[in-house]
């Protein structure tokens, strides 16, 4: 799960409660302390792990391209070593090749939407990708089970959705597969708008430490380009289609309109206003990524 950013006092220097976020590829100045760094590190594991599984990436590596597959083996081998060397508990160790092995992905990502070997253009394909996409929000749903404020409610949405899924799966086997897509679409859709309605309230903070208003503009920007670049990673891999598609651009231009405000009110020095637009426009892109399975709360 991704912790989207949304309160937090403005207090330089001597530090700001910013929410978690696992797509920071680009380093911030800012310094979370140790513990928090950790959980970072994890939480960027579970992401490039699942990035590594999609199906595009599974089939890419018995691919006829060596080059995408040797992106792959190194994302893989990556992963292995940061997750050493977060039991070892060096987070930033782990935090530089986890964000190398993102940087490989996206790389992979890009090839194979060159190439056209990439692109997920069966129905079976589509179908074991909402399947995916839902099990994801699933084992989250799992968790909150065990939250007595989420508890019951998290239990219902599981019968609901476990029923929308069953009822795909029969259309699919029954040959209805286009049905069966769109069954699988508005389950998944159920799970990212009742999971971030209980989820509301309920995030994940970090300590961060900005020395000036100019200071967290930049840090604004840079988890803005990582989370852009991750956008556009998961579109090549076509985990959006129809009209899921046509939302995750309107997403995107929403972001790159608020952005651009942004950068014209902090090259006039009105840096409070623009932290906020910035705040704004990744929040776009989170809706996007939500779109296309990545969990973002």
């Amino acid at each position: 799960m991704i912790a989207d950013k949304k309160m937090r006092p403005k207090i330089y220097g001597i530090g700001l409660a910013v929410m978690l976020t696992s797509l920071a590829i680009c380093s911030a100045h800012a310094s979370p302390e140790p513990h928090q760094k950790l959980t970072l590190a994890q939480q960027k594991a579970k992401l490039v792990e699942t990035l590594i599984n999609t199906p595009a990436m599974k089939g890419a590596r018995e691919g006829k391209n060596p080059e995408v597959a040797a992106w792959l083996a190194q994302s893989q081998n990556l992963l292995v070593q940061a997750n050493s060397a977060i039991s070892a508990a060096r987070p930033e160790e782990a935090i530089d090749q986890l964000d190398e092995a993102l940087r490989n992905l996206s790389k992979a990502s890009s090839q194979l939407t060159a190439d056209g070997s990439g692109g997920i253009g069966t129905q079976k394909k589509q179908f074991d990708e909402h399947n995916l996409q839902i099990e994801s929000y699933r084992r989250t749903l799992q968790e909150m089970t065990n939250t007595p404020q989420t508890a019951a409610a998290a239990r219902q949405l599981i019968i609901r959705i476990d029923a929308m899924t069953a009822d795909g799966r029969k259309l699919f086997d029954s040959g209805r597969h286009e049905e069966a897509n769109k069954r699988m679409a508005a389950a998944y859709k159920l799970a990212v708008e009742e999971i971030s309605r209980l989820r509301d309230g309920q995030e994940v903070v970090m300590r961060l430490q900005f020395n000036s208003p100019r200071e967290e503009f930049d840090y604004e920007q840079k988890r803005y380009y990582s989370n852009e670049i991750l956008v556009g990673m998961l579109i090549r891999e076509e985990r959006a289609t129809g009209e899921a598609r046509k939302q995750v651009d309107a997403y995107l231009q929403g972001a790159s309109t608020i952005k651009s405000e942004a950068s014209a009110k902090a090259n006039a020095s009105d840096y409070a206003t623009a932290i906020k637009d910035m705040e704004k426009a990744n929040q776009q892109l989170n809706r996007a990524l939500q779109m296309m399975g990545v969990p973002v709360f």
